[in-house]
């Protein structure tokens, strides 16, 4: 079994394990979706400090899987986040999928709105008003069906909408914990700390760009010999769909 097999088969169990999360456990008002959403960090992080909030355990996690990004990158973007491979399904079926990259620099802009809304809910979770937040949170909307606010119903269109039209959109300009991974990843690349990365080797490139044009969060590989960008999801499209052999490995 191959690395792309294997990683294809985690995907798809992740996301059979979040199905029937949704199908079986939320009838039963179990909602293990929105306890086991690793942005509660910054959700319920405050409201645990002050005993208003149970889910310290997954606090824990979200930070752990956070500070992980450190050492190995956004794989829980590109391995586990139902959301994220929940979309990669959905980019697959628009026919025009190789020509709606967007420019560089309108995919920079725009990646700056994932931080603004990491920001705006951290401060909101210092004053407890997180639930503001929530009431966009697409997980929320996901976890409890029954009572989808307005705008859980907007920000799942946005999600799937944008996701159709635009490989993992969500991923790249929206996800506020996406954002806070991107932090813990700069932290470590100031204070030194080897990450793994995906590496390209410019003596076998032939410059054909084939893996820029494959990358679903639009990075410019072609201008890293190693691949440090932040917003990698170690998907290893740019592995799988290079033309030489031993020229991009991980």
């Amino acid at each position: 079994m191959n690395k792309f097999t294997i990683r294809k088969l985690i995907q798809n169990i992740f996301l059979g394990l979040w199905v029937i999360f949704i199908l079986i456990l939320i009838p039963y008002k179990f909602h293990t979706c929105h306890q086991f959403c690793p942005y509660a960090t910054i959700c319920f992080g405050t409201m645990t400090l002050n005993g208003y909030f149970a889910y310290i355990q997954i606090v824990v996690i979200g930070l752990l899987i956070a500070v992980s990004t450190i050492f190995i990158g956004r794989k829980f973007c590109g391995y586990i986040c139902f959301l994220g491979t929940m979309q990669e399904y959905l980019f697959k079926l628009n026919p025009q999928k190789r020509k709606t990259q967007l420019p560089l620099t309108i995919h920079r802009i725009l990646g700056v709105v994932k931080y603004v809304i990491l920001i705006i809910t951290f401060i909101m979770a210092l004053f407890l008003i997180q639930y503001l937040y929530m009431s966009f949170c697409p997980v929320v909307a996901i976890s409890f069906p029954n009572s989808i606010s307005f705008f859980g119903i907007i920000t799942l269109i946005i999600i799937f909408v944008g996701g159709f039209f635009i490989e993992r959109s969500w991923c790249r300009y929206l996800c506020p914990y996406a954002a806070l991974m991107n932090i813990f990843q700069f932290i470590g690349k100031i204070t030194g700390i080897k990450k793994h990365v995906i590496k390209r080797n410019w003596e076998v490139c032939i410059d054909c760009g084939i893996c820029t044009k494959n990358c679903p969060m639009n990075i410019d590989i072609s201008k890293y010999e190693d691949i440090t960008d932040h917003n990698c999801i170690h998907c290893l499209k740019c592995i799988k769909f290079c033309p030489k052999d031993d020229c991009m490995t991980c």
